[in-house]
């Protein structure tokens, strides 16, 4: 056998070179013909192997598709659900209105409430219970319909779609846990620095105040420390200062109920953090009287002056660190720096640098979200007290304390107000919530989409201003005009 390299032009002006194996002897034109048969048939395996144009371009098409969903999923977990799937909350929307729940009217109470014995009482406790259950899928269902649109239909035609969307939710939320993680974890070092400050400063006073003595001790006695009796009175030296440790930035392990700061953070307000043995009790976890897990007050959402002991839901979900996560999450990383809760006392906004701007939609943007809607207030929630804790992955559940119960306890303040009074309040604070992220924002402007007055608007409406301005200058201002 002879192995022969023979030279082609294929397609164009492309060389190639071939290797033939023949007989001995063979002449050259059927070498070439070898050559060009085996060049046809790698042709071929090629393109066997590579799909044909349009098969690949419906490939990455169909990719895309996915990757959308995938996004679109993100806000998900943000705004509608975070330990019940999508086919959960579906279900539990589909019963919903099986049962004809969403036509219902408001109930009357009066009289019959105070008539029921305590068996009917239970029965309508449970079924109001369940009620509220199927309601929050029912409602979560709703919310994801205002972001996409065509939901309910597309997941019918492509049922797929649904792991797609929760694929995206998963991968929001587990970005999120991260990205709080490190926050909540500047923050407690902010706050260490703060209290080993105010640790630094009174031992300065206490030794000023010791030099002070000592001073004072030798001008009356020079030659020794003692009074009339002989007692001793030389001042005693304060101890050296304890300070606190800071706090790791990217893992919990030094934080929760174990660690001085964040042990405060995640006590409920119930209880007092200071009396030692409260406090040995609670890091306990084993003294029901003293149950970490059953409340879902926690110092962490109140502001840093304090809360009403008499009034729990005043000034809940107010605080400063909760803003925090809440910036961080929803408008941008960088709106968390330098932020005050002070409204009234915030400095002028700074200057922008040229070069700097940043066109790139913030999360809030992304998902079309104009306002502060309850579940986002939730899920922060969450993520601040999980930061908190010392828990070494993510859970619905840590040391008995519930994260999904603390989830509803959160919406239902929202959305299943037990009264006249807890509606206005939850208004009220959805309102101040708003204020602090929307009000004034690129984010907020831009959504609301506002419409610029039109030039026959803005005349009719300077007219009218001046019609007022000068009826309200005249005598006959204070009575009916005369054209009335």
């Amino acid at each position: 056998m002879n192995a022969t390299l023979i030279t082609l032009r294929t397609k164009g002006t492309a060389i190639r070179e071939i290797m033939v194996t023949t007989m001995p002897k063979t002449p050259l034109i059927e070498v070439k013909a070898h050559a060009d048969t085996q060049l046809e048939c790698e042709n071929l395996s090629l393109q066997r192997a590579a799909p044909a144009g349009g098969q690949n371009k419906r490939s990455r098409t169909e990719k895309t598709e996915e990757e959308k969903m995938k996004t679109r999923g993100r806000a998900i977990s943000r705004l509608v659900t975070v330990y019940e799937d999508i086919h959960v909350i579906l279900t539990q929307y589909d019963e919903y209105r099986r049962k004809r729940y969403h036509q219902d009217q408001p109930d009357e109470e009066g009289d019959e409430l105070e008539s029921e014995d305590e068996e009917a009482q239970k029965e309508r406790v449970a079924k109001e219970t369940e009620k509220r259950r199927l309601q929050r899928g029912y409602t979560g269902v709703l919310q994801i319909c205002k972001f996409f649109l065509n939901f309910l239909n597309t997941i019918k035609d492509k049922p797929s779609v649904i792991d797609e969307l929760w694929q995206g939710a998963t991968s929001a939320r587990s970005y999120d846990t991260n990205q709080v993680l490190k926050l909540v974890g500047e923050e407690l070092n902010k706050m260490v620095d703060k209290a080993n400050d105010n640790v630094r400063q009174r031992y300065r006073e206490q030794m000023k105040e010791f030099h002070k003595q000592l001073r004072s001790s030798w001008t009356e006695s020079p030659d020794h420390y003692g009074d009339a009796t002989g007692t001793s009175v030389e001042p005693i030296e304060p101890l050296e200062p304890i300070y606190y440790e800071k706090y790791a930035e990217k893992n919990r392990g030094d934080r929760g109920l174990q660690g001085n700061i964040s042990g405060y953070l995640l006590c409920p307000v119930e209880y007092d953090w200071y009396d030692l043995e409260v406090h040995a009790a609670l890091r306990k976890l084993d003294d029901p009287e003293f149950d970490f897990a059953s409340s879902a007050h926690s110092r962490c959402f109140y502001p840093a002056e304090g809360f009403d002991p008499e009034d729990l839901d005043h000034d809940f979900l107010q605080s400063h660190l909760l803003l925090q996560v809440y910036r961080m999450l929803f408008t941008s990383p960088s709106s968390t720096k330098d932020k005050s809760d002070d409204l009234e006392n915030l400095p002028p906004a700074p200057k922008k640098k040229k070069g700097t701007i940043s066109h790139r939609a913030n999360v809030a943007q992304r998902i079309q979200m104009a306002s502060v809607v309850p579940r986002s207030i939730a899920y922060a929630a969450i993520h601040l007290h999980f930061a908190l804790s010392d828990a070494p992955w993510w859970s619905a559940t840590h040391n008995g304390y519930n994260y999904q119960d603390l989830w509803y306890f959160i919406v239902d303040f929202f959305e299943d107000p037990v009264d006249e009074d807890a509606e206005r309040h939850a208004k009220e604070l959805l309102k101040w919530w708003n204020d602090r992220i929307f009000t004034g924002t690129n984010s907020a402007a831009n959504s609301r989409g506002t419409k610029m007055t039109s030039r026959k608007e803005d005349i009719a409406k300077r007219q009218h201003r001046s019609h007022s301005l000068t009826h309200s200058s005249s005598p006959l201002a204070a009575g009916p005009s005369h054209h009335e």
